[in-house]
This record gives structure tokens, sequence and C-alpha cells, in this order.
């Protein structure tokens, strides 16, 4: 049942404070579930004549509010796609009733087929956050057809390099969550899986809270899925070509009823991406400099399958349990060759050689998802339970070939090295979360929980050398091992969260025990750790203005060393280079600071903001290479003392009117690694700065152009540099049968410019590395809306003061 409330705010006769206007707040809530509703529009009338004053739209807690309405009678009309409206009448306001509460407005699911609803209004393709960033993917239309990779391209704080490696702030140490659960793979891995399509919004949380794991010295990006839950059968169709044989498709359905809503999903991909790789290598021997050039062409195969569904029952007004789960399979694969030409000064013969190599990783898995939520009133007071498993099998099958060439660079019959490598693996997770939260006051929170953390990994490495005679595989027992690894991680965590005036703060702290084991085959001891961390978080938000705050806020976080960078089997990347894992490695820790201004321009989606930011690394992970007395290369992982990045981000949005939009941002960071090798210093800085820009046009309702740029300057690492890199993309969208049915066209790197160059040098060495990926890529991509799944939901301020500020969900 509605509950209206008058809130009285008397203003005496001649007060300067009298400004003549007052406001309408209030909370619409889902009526069988009770759960606030995001995105609810909300339309404020005049009484008198039905002339519409202006509207909003509820936020993440269901809350709004109307404000700068002059004295008088008005009535509001509350409604959401796929739910009955919801009127208000006789509101008025005046110098005794400046501020009319209404209270909690519940919105019944509508019974009967829904027709288009023509309220329109973009969201921001990037929104900001106390504690994050939102990326709204449906904004970002260069990404329809691609995967969450494509989507963070374009996204503040966030660098993807040619090959699709993201990298949060200048590190790839970040834990990747899907819907605040972990990923079955992990970083860059992860993020290549999943379809722009499947993906609501992404998270950018920098410093997260104590309630949040503390992976990833860099911080988190959460991927937050689409999920309708309107009554009846809805869903989404996409599917996509392109260029080069890619190809992709995915739908999702929805279906709901009283007490029950089902939900069900697939994806399937199969993508070649091309590129050209060169490389050299220079080797110092005394008095003889040796001279090793590489070049060809390689290309990756990225594809797959999943399945996914579940169901949510209300089991109450105030209860839920959601249960879920996806199996499905990956695959990732490379495929190429090149020459090689071998000769030293002064000069020797020359060897010329044609190398072939191909790899093959597929990966089998599955997940289960148990979600229980109990609210014990309407003001957040909750307990939440889950309970997550997954599984995951895969072998990974290389092979490294290179014959030798004549002076024309025809192969011979005589090889120079072939050999194999067959890797099997079986890792299992479990993840526990039980969370308490307790809203003592208006602006006060307590929260509390536990997190448990059960992993396992097995995993073979069978080496096998090519016996040419026999035309048969020997195995080599120096390079085959077994790795059994064990890690166990239990956490308890609390936060407090209220205000002092306008000053919102919210401290945290997390304690965690780690018990980790590491039995290898080619190790003399096991490898055991026993550990008890704590992690430390603060978060405060100040408002100057009603359209300015500033922010400030403190975390420690995590890196722990992967099962790869643990192990002490060489892995043979070819005759020239053999990789080491470490045991003994130590995680990294690192302290996170970040001061945030952010300043809104009227009522416009129009914003600029600007973090400056420092992070200091402690036990730095970083890879390095040695030139051994054979000539070949040896490269390890090891910890060094420190590295700190200081810096600042600024980033704008300039809504113009209703066909442009531009949102860009531009980082500058001051990097600086410390710490020594071979007893001599690695201390090196470097100044890195980058920017991005997503300019939009809207021709009309049902038409958009968009374009993005991109670009990262120069870094620093303990044994060498990466180069700078620039790239752009080219998007259009046509939407037809009233957008039931888009069409999306994009075009990756129209210029060309996409490639990537690294230089690694020592005291006997140095090399150069560069790779151009495919350019001008196209993509077509075909979007179909079932039945009454409205994917967008907009609404257009203009010159009748009314601004959405809706959009898609």
């Amino acid at each position: 049942m509605n509950s209206y409330a008058l809130i009285e705010d008397p203003v005496k006769e001649n007060d300067p404070n009298d400004d003549g206007k007052g406001k309408i707040v209030g909370t619409i809530v889902e009526k069988d579930s009770e759960t606030p509703m995001e995105f609810a529009n909300i339309a404020v009338y005049k009484e008198t004549d039905s002339t519409l004053v202006t509207g909003g739209i509820t936020n993440e807690k269901g809350v709004f509010e109307i404000t700068n309405l002059e004295y008088g009678d008005y009535y509001l009309v509350a409604n959401f796609i796929g739910f009955n409206e919801e009127n208000v009448v006789d509101i008025k306001i005046d110098r005794s009733n400046r501020v009319y509460n209404l209270g909690e407005i519940n919105l019944a699911p509508s019974t009967v087929a829904i027709g288009e609803v023509n309220v329109v209004a973009d969201k921001a393709a990037v929104e900001y956050k106390l504690d994050k960033k939102v990326v709204n993917v449906s904004q970002v239309i260069s990404a329809i057809g691609g995967t969450a990779v494509d989507v963070l391209e374009n996204t503040p704080s966030i660098q993807v390099d040619i090959e699709g490696n993201v990298s949060l702030r200048g590190s790839g140490n970040f834990t990747v969550l899907i819907d605040g659960r972990p990923s079955v793979l992990s970083g860059s891995d992860a993020l290549r899986q999943i379809p722009s399509s499947a993906i609501e919004n992404i998270e950018i949380i920098t410093n997260p809270s104590a309630k949040y794991e503390p992976d990833g010295a860099a911080g988190i990006i959460n991927l937050v899925m689409k999920k309708n839950s309107m009554n009846g059968l809805n869903g989404i169709v996409n599917a996509s070509v392109g260029t080069g044989d890619k190809y992709r498709g995915d739908f999702m359905l929805n279906y709901r009823f009283e007490k029950l809503n089902l939900f069900f999903g697939a994806d399937w991909s199969d993508e070649i991406n091309n590129g050209e790789m060169a490389s050299e290598r220079e080797t110092y021997y005394n008095d003889t400099t040796e001279f090793l050039n590489m070049g060809g062409d390689r290309k990756w195969i990225r594809g797959g399958h999943r399945f996914k569904g579940g169901a949510d029952f209300y089991l109450g007004t105030n209860t839920t349990l959601t249960l879920s789960g996806e199996t499905g399979t990956s695959k990732r694969g490379s495929e190429g060759g090149g020459r090689t030409e071998n000769f030293t000064v002064p000069a020797s013969e020359q060897i010329l050689s044609i190398s072939d190599e191909t790899s093959e990783r597929n990966n089998d898995f599955y997940t289960l998802n148990m979600n229980f939520q109990h609210k014990f009133d309407d003001n957040g007071h909750r307990i939440e339970a889950t309970a997550y498993y997954s599984d995951e099998t895969g072998t990974d099958n290389e092979i490294e070939a290179e014959l030798l060439a004549d002076g024309n660079w025809n192969p011979t019959n005589e090889y120079l090295s072939n050999v194999s490598t067959l890797e099997t693996e079986d890792e299992q997770d479990i993840r526990l979360k039980l969370d308490y939260t307790y809203p003592f006051s208006e602006d006060g929170r307590f929260e509390a929980g536990y997190q448990g953390r059960l992993e396992s990994e097995n995993e073979t490495l069978e080496f096998r050398d090519y016996d040419q005679a026999s035309d048969s595989w020997i195995i080599n027992d120096k390079y085959s091992s077994a790795t059994d690894f064990q890690r166990d991680i239990h956490a308890a965590y609390s936060t407090y969260s209220n205000k002092v005036g306008k000053l919102a703060y919210m401290a945290g702290l997390r304690g965690e025990l780690t018990v980790r084991e590491i039995k290898n085959t080619s190790a003399e001891n096991v490898s055991s750790l026993n550990r008890f961390d704590l992690f430390p978080t603060a978060h405060f938000s100040y408002p100057l203005a009603q359209t300015a705050d500033v922010t400030a806020s403190y975390s420690r976080r995590i890196n722990r060393p992967s099962g790869r960078d643990l192990d002490p089997t060489p892995n043979y990347y070819n005759r020239y280079t053999i990789r080491f894992g470490n045991p003994d490695l130590e995680p990294e820790y690192t302290n996170s600071y970040e001061l945030g201004f952010m300043k809104r321009f009227g009522e416009s989606r129009s914003f600029v903001s600007a973090d400056v930011f420092r992070r200091v690394t402690n036990n730095k992970i970083d890879r390095t290479q040695e030139l051994g007395e054979d000539g070949i290369f040896y490269m390890y992982t090891d910890n060094f003392d420190k590295d700190y990045s200081t810096g600042l981000e600024v980033t704008g949005n300039l809504s113009y009117k209703k066909w442009l939009t531009v949102n860009t941002s531009v980082n500058v960071y001051d990097y600086k690694i410390t710490g020594e090798l071979n007893g001599e210093s690695i201390d090196r800085q470097s100044t890195n700065w980058g920017g991005r820009m997503n300019t939009t046009f809207k021709f009309a309702e049902n038409s958009r152009l968009q374009v993005n740029a991109f670009y990262r300057g120069k870094s620093v690492s303990a044994q060498g540099e990466s180069g700078a890199m620039f790239f752009t993309n080219v998007s259009y969208r046509q939407e037809f049968m009233n957008k039931k049915l888009s069409a999306t066209v994009s075009v990756r790197d129209p210029l060309g410019t996409g490639r990537f160059e690294r230089t690694s040098y020592g005291d006997d060495f140095k090399s150069w590395f560069r790779f151009e990926r495919e350019p001008r890529v196209v993509m077509l991509t075909l979007s179909y809306k079932i039945n009454n799944f409205k994917e967008e939901r907009r609404g257009e301020g203009g010159g009748d003061g009314m601004d959405m500020g809706g959009g898609e969900f």
C-alpha cells in the first residue's frame, strides 16, 4: 500500500531563504518483491491544465527528488516499462509545505502486453559514484558484436593493448568479477570471452571497500550481466559477422510469472585475429656480436560456447532465493611461422631457417551458484548468503618446429628443432560468502561478513622431443613435471559508514588467513605458506555544492602470484628462450590513495572530473632475462623492491543539445621501479600519459555514429620500455521496426595504426619486438528484441524541461 506523507518546511514572511520553489521526494519499489527500482520514470504535471512541468528518474536505491518546482498544485505519474503506472494527485507546494514526501510508491507488474513506450533519454557512457565508475555498455556502440575488452577500450582508467591485454591505470594486476562473483577465467582472458551484448554495465573499482576481496593491486573490474524481470516471455537475439573469419552469436530469454522468474541464455563465437610479428636480438660475446632476426605472420584463434540459466524464487515478501549455473567450452589457439636469420659479426656462416608454431588450448568448465537474501525491513536491514562452485579441465598442446633453409629461404628436410608440450590441468574453486547489513540511522550503516575461498589445481606438463629417424615423439623428463597446488583463504570483514554534517565516510577492515601448499615433481621441497594479513580501507565524500563533489579513498591491496609464476618447471618457449617460475615468490602489497573532484553542469549530462592517485607496491613482481653460457636466454620471475605510480586523470563528458556527446579523458602519471638485479640497481623512471575520446553523433532518434580514439604513451619496465600506441574505431547504428531490430556496422582501426613495440636490454644483450594487428576489420551486428523486452528506455531532455536521464537497463 502506498503511503504519502507531508514534510512541513515552513518559511516565515519576508524570509530571504524563500525563493518561491519547493520539491517532491519519494521512493519507487516493486510491489511483489519490494525491491527498490533504479531508473524508474517520474513525470510531474500541473493540476490545472495537465501541462508537463519536469521529471526525473530514481537512483540505485529507488529514490527520486524533483526540485525547482514553483509553488502550486501538481500531480505525479510514476512508471517503469513492464509495470502499471501509478498516479499521485493533490500535491500542493507552498510556503508552509516546501518539501512533499510521497514516501514509498509501489509499482505492480503489468499483466497485459505492453506497446511501445517512446520516452527517450540516453545514459551517460560513464557514470561516477562514490567508490566506482560505471560504464553503460549500451552507449558504446563500437563494442556491439564484440567482447568486454572492446567496451573497455574507451573507458577512463583502462588501457587495452593491441593484443587485447587489459590494464587498469597501467597495471595488469586486477580482479575480474561477474555479478560480484569470481570468473572461471581470470584477467584479460575472462574479458575476451564474454560478449558485450550480455553485459548490462561494467563497474571500475580502483579502491574497493573491505567488503570486496583485496586481490588485484590495481582494483576490480565487475561485469554486471543483463537479466530482465518483466512478466511474460521476453528476450534478445544477437548475431555478428566480421571480415577475416569472425563470427559471434548469443541470445537471452526471460520468463516471469508471479513468484518465479526463469532465465536462460547461450553464446557462441569463432574468431580469427591476424597479425604480423618481428623481432631482433643482439647478443654480445667479448669481441663478437650475434644477431638473431625473426619475422612472420601469426593468427590467434578464439572461440567456444556457453549455456547459462537459472531461476529467482520469491519465497516471501522479503525473501529471495536464486539458483543459477553455466557450462561451456573455451578454445584458444595460435598459428604462425616465419623466417629466422642467425649470423655473427665478425662474419660467420649465415644460418637461415623457417619456423612453424601451433598452439591449441581447450577448456571445459561449469559453475553453480546459489544466492539467498532476506530483508528484515524496507530500510536496508538484510542478510545475504552466497555459495559458488566452479570446475575447469583443459589441455594445452603446443608444437615448435624450425627447419633449416637454403639461401633462397626454401625449407630443407633437416630440423634444427622440433619439440612439443602437452599440458593438462584440473581446477576447482569453492567460494562461500555471508554478508550482514544493518542501517542504524538514515545515513549510518554497519556491515560485516565472512568469505571463504578453497582452491585446488592439479597440472601435468609433458615435454617431448621429435626423433626424426623413428618419426616419433620421445618424452624429455628434464622439462616434464606434475604440480599439485592448494590454497585456502578465510576472511572476515566489517565496514562502518555514517555522516558528520555533509561529510559522508566509510571505514573498513578485513583480515585474511592464507594457507598454501605447492608440490612439484621437479622441486626438492614442498613450498608452503601460512600467513595472516590485514587490509584497511577508507572512503570520504563531501558535496561542495549541489553540482560538485569531492571524494577521497584509501585501500590496501594484494597481488598473489599465480600457479604458473610459482611453478619451477622450465617452460620451453623455443630453442633460444626458456622460462622458469619461482616457488619462493612473495605476494605484492599495494597501498592505493585517491583524491577526486567532480563537477556537473546544469540539467544536462555534462560533467568534468579530476582524480589524483598514488599507488605504492612492495615486493614488485616482474620478469627478467639472462644470457646463459649455452647461448640460451633464461627468463625468471622475481620480487624486486617497489614500484610507484603517481598521477592525474581528467575526464569530461559534454552533452551538446540532442545531437552530439563527447566523452574524453587524459591521464598523466609518473612511474618508477626500484630494486636490484644481479647486484646492480634497476631503478628506472618514466612519465607516462595517455588519452581517449568517444564522440557520438545522433542524426535522428533511430540512428547514430560513434568515433573512438585511444592513445597510450611510452612506459618503462625492469629491463626495458614499451613504445607508444594509437588506434581508432568508427561505428554506425540504425534501428528499425519500432526499435525491435537494430543493425550496427563498425570498422576497427580504420587508419591502420594499431601496433605495439617493446625493447629490452642488459649488459650482454639487446632485443626489440613489434606486433601489428589486422587493420580495418569490419563487423556487422544484428539485434532483435523479442516481445516486450526493452534493452533501452530513453527520454530526451529538451525545451519542455524534461530530463529523464535514464537509459538502457
